[in-house]
């Protein structure tokens, strides 16, 4: 028996066919590979997709808060302008020339006012200056920009002025953000 064990060491299979017989475990095990390698590229290409979605989300949002920090500092000049020609807004050039611009950007911005820098103008010139100047400048900036100023006539001191600009939102494409975004800003006149 001692003599039996030491010398075999082949192993015995039996086949009915010409095919070599394998063992059980490889033969079930054919295929396998390329379904792994097929979800691990899925589960890849998901990732990607998305990654890809949250950096598009978050540049449409960066734009979008750059429009309101624009809004805002147009909301602001234009009160501080308005506070340097009182009599512009008294006489309600401010509040025109704001419809005006309003009405259509597009038309407005081409059509120059009397150049009111560094020469003498009257108090409705240089408000209409003053905001074809800002409203121009920043019509690339802002996406269909309006500016609406409202003061009760006559506009006297102690009176509330409001300015509001409003513009387009490109949030609003995918419904992230209403179509149309506004800032207000307020301020009683000297």
């Amino acid at each position: 028996m001692n003599k039996l064990k030491g010398t075999c060491s082949s192993s015995f299979f039996v086949s009915i066919s010409n095919k070599p017989m394998q063992p059980f475990a490889l033969s079930r095990q054919k295929g396998i590979g390329l379904i792994e390698v097929m979800i691990g590229v899925l589960i890849f290409v998901g990732g990607v997709m998305a990654v890809a979605g949250m950096q598009s989300q978050a540049i449409r949002v960066t734009h979008d808060s750059l429009q309101r920090s624009q809004a805002v500092w147009l909301a602001n000049a234009t009160a501080e302008l308005m506070k340097l020609n009182p009599a512009g807004l008294e006489s309600s050039a401010y509040q025109m020339a704001a419809t005006t611009a309003s009405a259509n950007i597009a038309a407005y911005c081409p059509v120059i006012p009397t150049q009111c820098i560094g020469t003498a103008c009257t108090p409705d010139q240089m408000a209409a200056f003053d905001v074809h100047d800002l409203m121009c400048r920043n019509a690339n900036d802002i996406i269909n920009p309006t500016i609406v100023i409202n003061c009760p006539a006559p506009c006297a001191t102690g009176a509330v002025v409001t300015i509001t600009i409003a513009w387009d939102s490109r949030g609003a494409e995918q419904g992230v953000l209403a179509v149309r975004q506004q800032v207000g800003f307020t301020y009683n006149r000297n």
